[in-house]
């Protein structure tokens, strides 16, 4: 018998994985998913199996020399579907990410929940369990140590980025609240008795770059969908690629918004300046206006110079379908300039009323919408959509996942799609990502 192993790394070695022999007396106590320590150029390495065979063509194979741990069926699909959506191997991730002995430990609980929570709505939850606070920065750490220490007792916020002291941290059982950052996530086990609370789930900062941008808070859904446990984020506003679930927006929106309303840009920056003639504007916006004088763009929201946001015909539906990533942004913008009390200008080509359009019965009908058309159509939880772009044919790829080309603009245009089930071909999928990794890829309508 001979196992596929890939060598749990901080290198992908290219999606591949490489084959060596089961020695006899570990013949039917190896699986896929079986932690074990292998030779690999020299160096004694950890890997994990992804399949086994009873038949190879290479010759001058090594042995497994000493098995370490068997993760079941479940933890192992988990660590395929989070690794199938971000393009990257299982190795890698259990490399960078989990603690293979406590990940190990890991069964499956009785109860789950997701709860959607806006900001204000923080004080409201009623702590009575255990509870584990995520935030994407150590800045955040901070500032949400401040904001709760009058309403709970905090035993530990993570004012550094070590890993031992956070390792003590999780061991201790004792605690009751604890705030740390989101690469701790996966070190942790999930329990039933303790709440799990992703705090600004719609920053931008829960990705890990050095993870082709894996997000931790897709990852949060996606292990509590297999595992379960009770878990909260708390945003903005839904992100509807992962909570699928009717929601009700509670929020009373009454942002101060001043209109200017013309047919084209160059006529609405002249009804501001004639409004404000002697004013100049560090301004942000969705989209960069032209040099004009009075005018200085700002490219970074937290610049302290900024006193004004310019919002360019904002719309948070296409086809009166509902798209949440656009939502998301106008409520993250619109909020930090009230905050801070930063002047909010829209300009549009129509009459339109911000404030009312939130506020209307009509949202929780696009909110519907949208939901209806990603369980149909997807991107969702479990499925997932990517854009390839390649400036050559791409040949000798299985079209199960793998749909195209179309061309436009001398360049050829495939589509990845990727259905998180139990069918989930993992090893093909690694060889797909293997022949299309020096290509552009994109995700559909993805929120990050």
């Amino acid at each position: 018998m001979f196992a596929n192993i890939e060598i749990i790394s901080n290198n992908t070695y290219n999606f591949s994985h490489f084959t060596y022999i089961i020695p006899k007396k570990y013949q039917g106590k190896v699986q896929q998913g079986t932690i074990v320590e292998i030779k690999f150029r020299n160096k004694i390495l950890n890997g994990i199996i992804v399949s086994t065979s009873s038949k190879t063509n290479i010759n001058k194979l090594n042995n497994i020399e000493k098995v370490i741990h068997n993760l079941d069926s479940i933890q192992f699909k988990y660590l395929q579907c989070i690794a199938s959506v971000n393009r990257i191997n299982v190795g890698m991730l259990l490399y960078n990410l989990f603690d293979i002995g406590s990940y190990g430990n890991q069964k499956k609980l009785s109860s789950k929940s997701t709860t959607n929570i806006s900001f204000e709505g923080i004080s409201e939850i009623i702590y009575k369990k255990k509870n584990v606070f995520f935030v994407p920065s150590l800045k955040q750490s901070k500032l949400l140590y401040d904001k709760l220490k009058n309403v709970i007792d905090i035993d530990y916020f993570q004012k550094f980025g070590g890993k031992d002291e956070i390792i003590k941290i999780i061991k201790n059982k004792s605690y009751s609240n604890i705030i740390l950052l989101s690469n701790n996530f996966e070190k942790i086990n999930i329990e039933n008795d303790v709440n799990y609370i992703f705090y600004d789930s719609n920053s931008s900062a829960y990705k890990l770059p050095k993870l082709n941008e894996l997000n931790i808070i897709e990852s949060a859904y996606l292990k509590n969908a297999v595992f379960g446990g009770h878990f909260l984020f708390i945003s903005e506003f839904p992100n509807f690629e992962y909570f699928n679930q009717r929601w009700i927006p509670k929020e009373i929106y009454d942002y101060k918004i001043e209109y200017f309303v013309s047919n084209n840009l160059k006529d609405n920056i002249e009804l501001i300046s004639y409004k404000y003639p002697n004013e100049k504007f560090n301004y942000y916006s969705n989209e960069q206006l032209p040099n004009i004088k009075n005018f200085n763009f700002i490219n970074n929201l937290d610049d302290s110079k900024l006193d004004t946001l310019i919002i360019q015909n904002p719309n948070i539906s296409n086809n009166k379908i509902l798209n949440s990533f656009k939502l998301i942004y106008l409520l993250r913008i619109l909020n930090l300039a009230k905050k801070r009390n930063i002047k909010i200008f829209v300009f549009s080509s129509n009459a339109i009323d911000i404030n009312k359009t939130l506020n209307s019965n009509n949202m929780i009908t696009w909110i519907n919408n949208e939901i209806d058309v990603r369980k149909k159509y997807g991107p969702n939880n479990f499925y997932k959509i990517y854009s390839v772009y390649s400036d050559v044919l791409i040949n000798n790829i299985d079209e199960k996942y793998f749909l195209g080309p179309k061309k436009a603009n001398n360049k050829f245009i495939y589509e990845l799609q990727i259905k998180l089930t139990d069918k989930l071909d993992y090893e093909l999928l690694q060889n797909i990502y293997k022949i299309i990794k020096d290509c552009e890829i994109k995700r559909i309508r993805h929120i990050s």
